[in-house]
């Protein structure tokens, strides 16, 4: 697919994608299929990666060679790592090899503030945005938004929207899903998918996401927003008081929050997978690097609510073993308490 060129004083402005999901949707995933799609193609993406805690795992797990890529870390770009988003941005558009800009944000950014953000004057010139690709655990949206009230905007305020894991729902859960979706996003275009890959394909959804995008925004983005926002706000008075102003969404990071531990040294394999399966239902996403005992291998390990995936990961930087988990007032002192009995007996002592 060819990106279409809108010409602004002589110069070539950048379509920027925002994606975005509640956390354990499968946004890095989706990315890592958008960034080989475009690779295949010749096609030339800048990537912006925004990590909620301070260390970048999903960064690293997409990390190619020569490939551009900014990493935001320790605050969410629609809040605290906001004021570093523009300059990224800018610098990203001023690269003369870049077709186009995929941001990626943590799972819990308001996609309202980061068209905010997006629309800055300073960007007017050089980046126009290309749309919003919401992406949603099709097996744990519809508890997610009864509870958490961000993973519901994500959707309100989609482009397309990306009904990841299709494979773990049946037909008529999926049929569920999907009447029930537009009645949130009217405007959004839905594409359902399995591993991060819709069943329609990479271009078809990017194609989608430009088009809608382009009759959304234009040179109105700002307008838009704010309109948008007063008829959400209507909307949910109708059931109860709710302020979506941005001190509420930070009210959200308050109680959502990360632990970082260090890995550096191996753990027993089948205590660590049983540790991640015990996880309390209020720890939302677990991921990181470590290392198992009688193995030289790396590997990398994701953690949602009922699902466990480890495989072996090439790491250059094993400063970067560690593990990251977010959740509702987690207990960080009784997870290290746990992890260290995941070390093995001659380890541990």
């Amino acid at each position: 697919m060819q990106q279409p060129e809108v010409q602004t004083q002589g110069k070539k402005r950048i379509p920027a994608y925002i994606l975005v999901g509640f956390l354990g949707s499968g946004k890095t995933t989706v990315l890592s299929e958008l960034v080989s799609w475009c690779l295949e193609r010749g096609l030339t993406p800048g990537l912006i990666v925004n990590e909620f805690g301070e260390v970048s795992i999903d960064g690293e797990a997409i990390r190619q060679e020569g490939l551009a890529m900014t990493e935001l870390t320790n605050g969410c770009i629609c809040c605290t790592a906001g004021d570093e988003l523009v300059p990224a941005m800018r610098e990203m558009a001023s690269r003369s090899d870049i077709d186009l800009i995929l941001v990626e944000a943590t799972g819990l950014a308001d996609p309202a503030d980061m068209l905010d953000e997006l629309t800055d004057p300073l960007l007017w010139e050089t980046v126009e945005v290309g749309g919003i690709i919401s992406v949603l655990d099709s097996k744990r949206f519809v508890e997610l938004s009864n509870d958490v009230e961000i993973a519901r905007r994500q959707v309100i305020f989609a482009d397309v929207l990306v009904m990841n894991k299709c494979d773990l729902i049946d037909e008529q859960w999926r049929g569920a899903l999907e009447s029930a979706l537009p009645k949130l996003a009217p405007q959004a275009r839905i594409f359902a998918a399995e591993g991060g890959i819709p069943y329609e394909g990479i271009e078809t959804l990017l194609s989608h996401t430009r088009l809608i995008g382009q009759q959304r925004y234009g040179q109105h983005a700002r307008p838009f927003i704010a309109e948008e926002r007063q008829k959400q706000d209507h909307t949910h008075e109708k059931h109860e008081h709710h302020d979506h102003d941005h001190h509420q969404h930070g009210a959200a990071h308050e109680s959502i929050h990360t632990c970082s531990f260090a890995l550096d040294r191996p753990v027993e394999r089948e205590h660590f997978e049983r540790f991640l399966e015990q996880l309390p239902a209020t720890a939302y996403r677990a991921k990181g690097f470590v290392t198992f005992t009688g193995s030289s291998e790396t590997f990398v390990f994701q953690y949602v609510p009922g699902f466990v995936f480890i495989r072996a990961f090439s790491l250059q930087d094993r400063s970067l073993l560690r593990g990251v988990f977010i959740g509702l007032n987690l207990d960080k002192e009784g997870l290290a308490v746990q992890l260290q009995a995941c070390l093995s007996p001659a380890i541990a002592q």
